[in-house]
């Protein structure tokens, strides 16, 4: 039973579309140093929840929280530079 459970679940490609947006967000930084790309990818990264997408926010454990929140305060520090060097 635990057999066909198991084969009937789908997978989370969550990890893997996370990790696929991070790397080409920081490629985008060093590699073509496009500042613009950069926010957009890591920005997007977010929307996949690289951890348990069934837990609560209220559940998770410190250090997600703090990783996720430290992802979105570089996601908003990149917007922030690339709006700061548009003005100048």
């Amino acid at each position: 039973m635990e057999d066909s459970e198991k084969a009937t679940q789908p997978k989370n490609f969550n990890k893997i579309a996370y990790a696929v947006f991070v790397i080409a967000g920081i490629s985008f930084l060093f590699v073509d140093k496009d500042t613009s790309n950069t926010a957009i990818f890591l920005s997007l990264a977010l929307v996949f929840d690289p951890f348990d997408i069934n837990q609560k926010w209220a559940e998770r454990p410190l250090w997600q929280k703090a990783w996720l929140i430290i992802h979105m305060a570089a996601s908003a520090a990149a917007f922030g530079y690339l709006i700061g060097k548009d003005l100048a």
